[in-house]
């Protein structure tokens, strides 16, 4: 999924409670976006470990900061409302 989040990685890093040095240490060590989002994904589900659910996951993706519904139900499936 960390592909198809482009610019939008760091607004669900943020819905995810990711804090911003966190956020701006993957944007200054990763140089394409995808990579950018796969370590804030894996930070997420590291740090919070069994309440890294897929519907947490879609929570955050269908939240109006992130507006990304179309990758919720791409990847969530199921687990959306």
């Amino acid at each position: 999924m960390s592909q198809h989040l482009g610019e939008d990685w760091k607004k669900l890093g943020r819905r995810l409670k990711i804090g911003e040095p966190k956020l701006t240490n993957f944007d200054k060590k990763e140089d394409e976006l995808d990579e950018k989002a796969l370590k804030m994904l894996l930070h997420w589900r590291k740090r919070d470990g069994s309440a890294a659910t897929y519907q947490a996951l879609s929570d955050a993706l269908c939240d109006e900061l992130v507006n990304r519904k179309d990758l919720a139900e791409e990847f969530c499936r199921g687990t959306s409302s």
